[in-house]
């Protein structure tokens, strides 16, 4: 095989140096777009990096701000049980109280027609 390349470009004349010439640009330029392609890759895979960091921050902020608000949600639901309970008692009281306003009011009653009639 090398005896045949080494005949050519021997007997090849100048086609066989501007298929040569060709064939060593073909391979320079190859190089060349092989170091951009990787540059390329490079900053590429740096933005993405980047954007990445960008994305985690604000996926790590909504968390927390979904968690402060789930907290501050559950913080206001127990007050709202504390309130409710306490609104019950109060319930409670007041139908005591009016539980007794009506027993002193049928005792005053039953003590001003009792009052009169033993005079």
């Amino acid at each position: 095989m090398e005896v045949q390349i080494i005949e050519l470009l021997s007997n090849g004349g100048a086609n066989v140096a501007f298929a040569a010439f060709l064939l060593y640009q073909f391979y320079h330029q190859q190089k060349k777009l092989d170091e951009r392609d990787s540059k390329f890759v490079e900053r590429e895979d740096t933005l993405r990096a980047r954007y990445d960091a960008v994305i985690q921050l604000y996926i790590d902020k909504e968390d927390k701000l979904r968690d402060s608000i789930v907290t501050d949600i559950q913080n206001i639901d127990h007050q709202l049980k504390i309130m409710e309970n306490k609104i019950d008692e109060c319930k409670t009281k007041i139908q005591l109280l009016g539980t007794a306003v009506s027993e002193l009011k049928m005792r005053d009653i039953v003590r001003s027609q009792i009052t009169p009639d033993s005079n």
